[in-house]
């Protein structure tokens, strides 16, 4: 699919910090045919001033009461000139060759959903990437625990996406994933797998700050959901039913319950992650909460990844941070 108009929509809270990168990653790509929506969250710094330095006649700025993110992001789809949408964050860059990737592989069918593969950096290292690489796990399978598609890469057709009610506007936090389980059964899932987005970490991030009440959240979310896994996820297995439960309590929910779950399995269906998991579901729950939140896993894969996988990519993001901060 070529030459379609793009809005790119971008919601912001008090990213005065950030937000002049951001928008100029936007700026910069290489795919030219598109606006820029920016929806001021009433935001109480100095986003304004930040933005009106801006001279491209792209950028559409829009400051609204604060309401949180949803209803920002539901105002935003109203306005926005295109049907196909891109989400970006406020704190986040866009590698210059994203959205031409990610339109090139779209056929303009109204259900296509497109994702990138996504590095999260602090300062100027990067400290893991998270890609969308499935192997034997399917789209369902990832939903089912959250999952790790990242919203800043989310290439959508704004009609397919109201039609399901858009964001929902209870919600302050994971939104994203929210909608993802209403519209993955109706929706076709296409991935980029290159890293073209670079998100921020922030200790003083809506998803970053609480973590309990983050879990507590996505928890709620999942609820409708495995009141029936076979429906919803298509996981026929009965014992991956209850593993997958398992799984839930451990990462969100209650430990006991975890293991409550995982005793009913036969030990030869175990692998070492639930070995492990198990073990560490006997730690004080402030221990697991901050050693999930540190992602020693997905670090620890990137520093042996470094040199052969993501060989340069280090390199490309320096130059990339060099070039929006101009």
């Amino acid at each position: 699919m070529n030459n379609v108009f793009i809005s790119v929509l971008m919601t912001s809270y008090n990213c005065a910090s950030y937000i002049r990168q951001a928008v100029q990653s936007i700026l910069n790509q290489t795919y030219k045919d598109l606006e820029l929506v920016i929806i001021d969250d009433g935001s109480n710094d100095n986003t304004e001033e930040i933005i009106s330095a801006f001279s491209d006649s792209r950028i559409k700025y829009k400051k609204i009461s604060h309401y949180g993110r949803s209803n920002a992001l539901n105002y935003g789809l109203s306005i926005c000139n295109s049907d196909w949408i891109s989400i970006a964050d406020a704190d986040d860059i866009a590698h210059p060759l994203k959205l031409e990737k990610q339109i090139s592989l779209l056929s303009g069918t109204e259900n296509e959903i497109c994702f990138t593969d996504s590095a999260f950096f602090k300062g100027s290292k990067i400290l893991f990437v998270i890609e969308n690489n499935f192997n034997s796990m399917t789209v369902n399978n990832i939903l089912a625990l959250h999952g790790h598609f990242n919203n800043s890469t989310f290439l959508f057709n704004k009609s397919h996406i109201l039609k399901y009610g858009g964001y929902k506007e209870s919600l302050e936090t994971f939104e994203d994933y929210d909608l993802w389980l209403r519209i993955k059964d109706n929706s076709k899932f296409i991935f980029v797998k290159e890293t073209l987005q670079f998100s921020r970490i922030r200790n003083n991030s809506l998803t970053s700050g609480n973590l309990k009440l983050s879990k507590k959240n996505i928890y709620e979310i999942q609820k409708p959901h495995y009141l029936n896994v076979e429906r919803y996820f298509g996981i026929e297995e009965l014992y991956e039913q209850i593993s997958f439960k398992g799984w839930r309590e451990f990462f969100y929910g209650n430990k006991n319950l975890c293991r409550d779950y995982w005793n009913k399995i036969n030990l030869n269906k175990w692998n070492s992650r639930m070995f492990l998991a198990y073990l560490i579901s006997f730690f004080p729950a402030d221990f697991v909460n901050y050693f999930n939140k540190l992602k020693v896993r997905l670090r620890l894969k990137y520093l042996f990844d470094k040199k052969t996988k993501f060989k340069g990519l280090d390199k490309e993001f320096h130059k990339l941070l060099k070039e929006v901060s101009r």
